[in-house]
């Protein structure tokens, strides 16, 4: 099975064209969109800037590409600057077959590989709090202002920090929750693992990856896993690709003029991988 996996592409509609023409390019059997994919949008009115972008721009492009290219099947997982409400709507979608929300409850099987999502991030300076997580218990609580989805109130909220993270499972919990799988499996988590080539900022003097992540990798040994969240990394490090064990870690990276993406074959990922801008 032929993937094409890109990540980070924050509502860009350059970026949304250019990867459109490598899809009529390379005709991929399965499109992985690894989070942070839609604008942010306006933090008093997410349904109608967020979920509207998903409505009336991500799933018309989805309609086009699959009326493009018949077979091709779009799987994605939200990241740390999609709101709640813009899961929700996206489950709608996933319920009605138009497109695989993956995440790491369920697993997802395609042509004999399992897949497996999850969007949680460490705390960042980001303001949209829905998918942020302490990596481990016990870690510090971060002094970043923050907000969530109230879909009580239908509305954005500002949180205590404290109550808010403290309140949610670490990111290792949450990956505790995962299946057992025994067949060939992907994770496709937007956070990347610690300390790996995937996860530096140049202005950052430490990995900013997840902990559990890593840890999540090196204990169940998927195939291969894809990763997004810290754009420049590739650039920082020279590697848009890593190996913990036995398992295949990648992160395209991410660029605001010029599309980052991979393509790669499930039956032989190591050998296969190609990245759209690095050689």
């Amino acid at each position: 099975m032929r993937v094409c996996f890109t990540s980070d592409l924050h509502g860009s509609g350059r970026l949304y064209e250019q990867l459109e023409a490598l899809l009529r390019a390379e005709n991929p059997d399965l499109l992985i969109l690894g989070g942070d994919l839609f604008i942010d949008g306006d933090i008093e009115d997410p349904l109608g800037t967020q979920v509207a972008y998903v409505e009336r721009d991500f799933m018309p492009r989805v309609a086009t590409w699959q009326t493009t290219t018949p077979r091709l099947i779009v799987a994605c997982i939200v990241g740390n600057h999609e709101w709640a409400c813009t899961w929700d709507a996206l489950q709608e979608h996933h319920d009605a077959g138009r497109i695989v929300l993956l995440d790491h409850r369920r697993f997802w099987e395609h042509d004999g590989v399992v897949f497996l999502g999850h969007s949680s991030t460490p705390p960042t300076p980001h303001i949209a709090k829905d998918f942020e997580r302490l990596d481990l218990p016990g870690d510090p609580i971060p002094d970043f202002p923050g907000s969530v989805w109230d879909a009580t109130a239908q509305r954005t909220r500002e949180i205590d920090l404290t109550e808010h993270f403290r309140g949610q499972p670490a990111m290792s919990h949450e990956l505790a929750e995962a299946p057992d799988v025994s067949t060939p499996w992907i994770l496709v988590a937007h956070a990347p693992p610690y300390e790996s080539h995937l996860d530096r900022l140049a202005s950052v003097p430490h990995p900013i990856g997840s902990r559990a992540v890593r840890r999540f990798i090196e204990t169940h040994q998927p195939l291969c896993s894809l990763h997004g969240h810290v754009h420049e990394s590739p650039r920082v490090t020279g590697s848009f690709s890593d190996r913990l064990g036995e398992t295949l870690c990648i992160n395209p990276g991410q660029d605001h003029d010029r599309l980052y993406a991979v393509l790669f074959d499930t039956q032989q990922p190591a050998e296969t991988l190609r990245h759209s801008v690095f050689a």
